[in-house]
C-alpha cells in the first residue's frame, strides 16, 4: 500500500511540475508578447501624425512597407502588409490618373494647362517621397542610392570595411534611405570577424541581409547573396 501511495504521490509531482512550468511558460510567452508589442506601439506613436495625414498616400504608403518588413511581431507585421497593399492600390491608381492627365491634358487651353500642372505636380509628389523627409532632392536620393549599391557590392567582394563605410555614406546621403543605416549597425557587430574572407561568419550574414534587411533590396542582389549563402 506505501508503495502505491509513493507511486500516487510522484505521479501527482510529476504532473504538477510539468503543469506548473508549461502555465509558467504560457504567462512568460504572454508577458512577452504584451510587452514586444506596447514597445511597438511606442514607435509608432511617432509616426502618427504621417499616418493620418489625408494628403500624405505615398508617405503612408512608404511607412507601412517599411514596418511590412521590419516589425519583429508576426500579427502587427501582417497588419502592416494588408495596410500596405491597400495604400499601394491607391497610390498606383492615383499615379496613374496624374499620368494620363499629362498624357491628354490640352495645355493650349487655361483650363487645361491647369489641370496639366496639378498632374504634374501630383506625380512629382508621389514619386519623390521618402519616410522621414517626404520632399527630397534628386541628387541625395541619386548619391544614397549610388553608395548603396557600392555597399552590396563590397559585400560580395568580401570587404567588410568597404561594405560598412558605403552604407554610412548612403545613410548620410539621405536618412533613412532603404535600410541602410540598419545594415551598417549590423554589419558593425560582426567585422572583426569578417576581416577573414574565408570566415564561415560570411554565409551566416549573407542569410541574415536577405532574410531580415531585405526591404528596397535590388532583386539581383538579392539572388546573389542566397546563392552565396548556402
Amino acid at each position: 500500500m506505501d508503495n502505491i501511495d509513493k507511486k500516487v504521490d510522484f505521479i501527482k509531482w510529476i504532473i504538477n511540475t510539468i503543469v506548473i512550468g508549461l502555465l509558467t511558460f504560457f504567462f512568460n510567452w504572454i508577458l512577452q508578447e504584451r510587452k514586444q508589442g506596447i514597445e511597438e506601439i511606442k514607435t509608432y506613436d511617432k509616426y502618427v501624425e504621417l499616418v493620418t495625414n489625408v494628403n500624405g498616400l505615398a508617405e503612408r504608403r512608404l511607412l507601412a512597407e517599411f514596418f511590412s518588413y521590419v516589425t519583429p511581431s508576426p500579427k502587427l507585421k501582417e497588419g502592416w502588409k494588408e495596410y500596405y497593399d491597400t495604400l499601394n492600390k491607391q497610390y498606383l491608381n492615383r499615379l496613374k490618373e496624374s499620368k494620363y492627365t499629362i498624357k491628354t491634358a490640352d495645355t493650349a487651353t487655361y483650363q487645361g494647362k491647369i489641370k496639366y500642372d496639378k498632374a504634374v505636380e501630383m506625380k512629382e509628389m508621389l514619386e519623390n517621397v521618402g519616410v522621414v523627409n517626404p520632399i527630397i532632392s534628386k541628387k541625395n536620393a541619386k548619391a544614397a542610392l549610388e553608395w548603396e549599391t557600392k555597399g552590396f557590392r563590397a559585400l560580395l567582394n568580401k570587404n567588410i570595411d568597404g561594405a560598412i563605410l558605403a552604407f554610412e555614406n548612403s545613410e548620410n546621403s539621405y536618412n533613412s534611405f532603404h535600410q541602410v543605416y540598419e545594415i551598417a549597425l549590423y554589419l558593425k557587430r560582426y567585422q572583426s570577424a569578417l576581416q577573414n574572407p574565408n570566415s564561415s561568419q560570411w554565409k551566416e550574414v549573407y542569410l541574415t541581409l536577405i532574410s531580415e534587411y531585405s526591404w528596397k533590396m535590388p532583386s539581383d542582389i538579392k539572388r546573389v547573396l542566397a546563392e552565396k549563402s548556402r
